[in-house]
């Protein structure tokens, strides 16, 4: 629903950037030819997992109370896909984990291979699950729920995410937000969080956003002071 708080909008923009970036790098990398990209391509990896892993355990730990309040049937729908989805994540980092390992080039050719094609499917798969939070999930949300009770929920998010996690959202969060929920996020911290915290979020955005968006930034938060 456009005027009402999304719980979910933010954070899902930024899983989505993060598993489609991923993708890409799973179909240009030649493992063969280019070590680094292997190497980097498997360090992006384990973070994303991370976030992949911090999001379901937050969303179970602090929505299913009211899914199973006011949507049981879609309570049910959400936990069994994330099950599902463990799992098929599981495999892949499996397979991640071998790709590091000393090999055969065959071996290596063949992992990255399988690697890529269930990377690809778990990608598809996930973005229908996130699809169904946004869609039976919130409007079950919205339906039963205040503005204000879903920031509470979406605080106590947040506030569970350990720092390190957070910073990893937020490096595929900053650039695949509308300024609007830049604006909002970034003037939030400024007035109500550690100095400290809110100069590093900003030098991530230093790094992560082109120069137009930037500059906009930066003047919104400027002319907000």
């Amino acid at each position: 629903m456009y005027n009402r708080y999304d719980l979910y909008g933010p954070v899902h923009k930024g899983l989505r950037s993060a598993l489609s970036g991923l993708c890409f790098q799973t179909g240009s990398i030649d493992i063969l030819s280019d070590e680094q990209g292997l190497k980097s391509f498997l360090e992006e990896f384990k973070r994303v997992v991370i976030i992949l892993e911090a999001h379901a355990h937050d969303e179970d730990l602090h929505l299913n109370d009211p899914y199973m309040q006011y949507a049981p049937e879609t309570a049910k729908r959400l936990e069994e896909e994330h099950q599902v989805l463990d799992l098929k994540l599981d495999n892949i980092v499996t397979m991640a984990n071998q790709l590091e390992q000393e090999i055969s080039s065959e071996e290596r050719r063949r992992l990255w291979y399988q690697l890529g094609r269930d990377l690809t499917r778990f990608t598809a798969e996930y973005f229908m699950h996130l699809q169904n939070e946004e869609g039976p999930g919130m409007d079950a949300l919205w339906a039963n729920l205040t503005d204000e009770q879903l920031h509470e929920y979406s605080d106590k998010i947040r506030s569970s995410i350990p720092p390190h996690a957070m910073m990893i959202f937020l490096h595929y969060m900053i650039p695949a937000i509308t300024h609007t929920d830049r604006f909002a996020m970034l003037s939030g911290m400024k007035r109500f969080a550690p100095r400290e915290a809110y100069e590093a979020v900003l030098r991530l955005a230093e790094n992560r956003l082109d120069s137009n968006s930037l500059m906009e930034l930066k003047s919104a938060l400027e002319a907000a002071s």
